[in-house]
């Protein structure tokens, strides 16, 4: 309950969204689009489990939901590559499911650097200041890379339980042979850099608007 009464001021924008995808399929008969419903709840997971993680009194539960947290942040954040998509179709105008899919993916954002910035506090009576902003960087280029493997090679957060061989397998194969994988470290680190310059001017932002 404290967790709906804090986030309360989400809910707009996600009704929004899901609302978007409802029109759709009863305008076009269709229901493509319907399952980016499934990813914003999955993004709201990881602000769900920071939220407990920055509530909790023990440390060790504090760890734990951290570490459980870091499985399900890329699923936020990946919401921006679901512009792939995008396509023209003769059932509705182009800039409708640019819409929907551009919402759905700011959704995405917001509801992931709100879960990130419920870590960083959660995270800065253990860190100095200075360490902070690499651990940060960090945890940013862990979700790049998570992202690329969602993307990509279509491994989901859950699969650490029920595929962790296959996953790990081919996480290693990334990491011994990073030339062969320029490509997915590419991606991870552009996406950490651009999420990192993003979080940063949020913060700048509140600063100056707060004065």
């Amino acid at each position: 309950m404290d967790f709906l009464l804090k986030y309360k001021w989400l809910l707009p924008s996600l009704i929004f969204s899901i609302t978007l995808t409802i029109v759709r399929i009863l305008y076009t008969g269709h229901s493509l689009y319907f399952w980016m419903n499934w990813n914003l709840l999955l993004a709201i997971v990881p602000l769900y489990i920071s939220y407990k993680a920055s509530t909790t009194q023990k440390r060790s539960h504090r760890w734990l939901l951290g570490f459980i947290w870091l499985l399900f942040f890329p699923n936020a954040i990946y919401m921006v590559t679901d512009l792939f998509h995008l396509s023209p179709t003769y059932t509705i105008p182009l800039w409708y499911d640019l819409l929907l899919l551009f919402s759905m993916a700011l959704n995405g954002i917001v509801l992931g650097l709100l879960s990130l910035n419920n870590i960083e506090k959660t995270i800065s009576s253990v860190f100095k200041k200075k360490v902070m902003h690499f651990t940060i960087f960090l945890l940013l280029f862990l979700c790049g890379y998570g992202i690329y493997l969602g993307r990509y090679e279509r491994w989901n957060s859950w699969d650490i339980i029920t595929q962790p061989y296959l996953l790990f397998n081919s996480m290693a194969h990334h990491i011994i042979h990073p030339f062969r994988n320029l490509e997915v470290w590419a991606i991870s680190f552009t996406f950490s850099i651009w999420m990192y310059l993003l979080y940063q001017y949020i913060n700048k932002f509140k600063q100056y608007i707060h004065g």
